[in-house]
């Protein structure tokens, strides 16, 4: 009787201590999850955003959205929020968002002191001017299908569309400056900025813009009427490369998240999803044997390792007040 008697009273003492311990664990406060915000501007290939503003599957995503989704997994100890910022803005947000990152960026010298770079994520083929055919007959394309923008600037009067914020690295940045007095600048800024400013290159509103191969590409498979544009290598930098790297506030919290970042980002750039978002956006058509042997270069030298940004002092070079503004978009240069 006394034996039952003590198991009775024995399973009751262990339910009430069960009762006790699960009361503590729900009012013991857990460490809270660290929030990192992240950007994505109106720019496809880089971010592509579907109808009411969703994004797609894995194979409708820009190469930017899967590289962010990269290292959000990879940072699974941060809660992740996404911001849709126009480009123009981004300067002004770094502060307002702490901590803010953006995962493509130009892996070069900061324009100010408000972000920090992460180590390169990713390697480019140099830009080149998107023109129409009819701008493109007047111009003297070399031997290699190259054009020399600093003789189109340099030696008659030029209109160019660019989109509020953006720069193009330092050697074409430094051209377009030195050149600035026979540039007409017409800006975009705000939603479908790049989608925008082809389209009104389409439409003749000024002469070329600057950007990527795989933009105009894109736009080709988007939109009507594409045939009237062509792409043509810069001859300035062609052969050239371009890394590129996460960008975060600077300030306690974006430093830590950059400390983070790098420590992923080799596991990241040597990832079969990562070599196939490299494969679905940035490998030229009918060259890729040349892209592969040379980003296979760069992954080996550069991509995830601590190379230093180079130390110039670039500012954008449309940063005037007589820029003309598209739509009545504020210039944020």
């Amino acid at each position: 009787m006394r034996q039952a008697l003590s198991q009775h009273l024995f399973k009751h003492v262990v339910s009430a201590l069960a009762l006790i311990s699960s009361f503590a664990a729900i009012a013991e406060p857990t460490a809270a999850t660290e929030k990192l915000n992240w950007v994505k501007n109106d720019a496809p290939p880089f971010y592509i955003t579907g109808a009411g503003g969703q994004e797609g599957s894995t194979d409708e995503q820009g190469f930017g959205d899967r590289i962010q989704a990269l290292i959000e997994r990879a940072l699974n100890n941060y809660q992740h929020e996404t911001l849709r910022v126009p480009l123009s803005r981004l300067s002004s947000s770094w502060k307002a968002y702490n901590p803010l990152c953006f995962a493509t960026m130009i892996h070069e010298a900061p324009l100010s002191d408000d972000y920090l770079l992460s180590v390169p994520n990713a390697m480019y083929l140099p830009h080149g001017i998107i023109t129409t055919n009819e701008f493109a007959e007047s111009l003297p394309i070399l031997d290699d299908g190259s054009v020399s923008l600093e003789s189109i600037i340099r030696e008659q009067k030029i209109s160019m569309g660019h989109i509020s914020g953006r720069t193009y690295g330092e050697k074409l940045d430094r051209m377009l400056r030195l050149y600035r007095h026979n540039i007409e600048i017409n800006a975009r800024a705000g939603s479908t900025e790049t989608q925008g400013i082809l389209t009104m290159l389409t439409e003749g509103r000024f002469d070329f813009i600057i950007d990527y191969e795989f933009v105009l590409n894109h736009y080709v498979d988007s939109a009507d009427q594409t045939e009237q544009l062509r792409f043509l290598p810069i001859n300035e930098t062609r052969g050239n490369f371009i890394l590129g790297a996460v960008g975060c506030t600077n300030s306690e919290e974006g430093q830590k998240a950059i400390q983070s970042i790098n420590k992923a980002m080799p596991g990241i750039v040597h990832s079969r999803p990562y070599r196939r978002a490299v494969a679905a956006w940035l490998v030229p058509v009918g060259d890729e044997a040349h892209y592969w042997i040379k980003f296979d270069d760069i992954l080996r030298d550069h991509l995830g390792l601590p190379i230093q940004p180079s130390k110039t002092a670039r500012h954008p070079f449309a940063a005037s007040e007589d820029a003309n503004i598209a739509n009545g978009a504020t210039l944020a240069l």
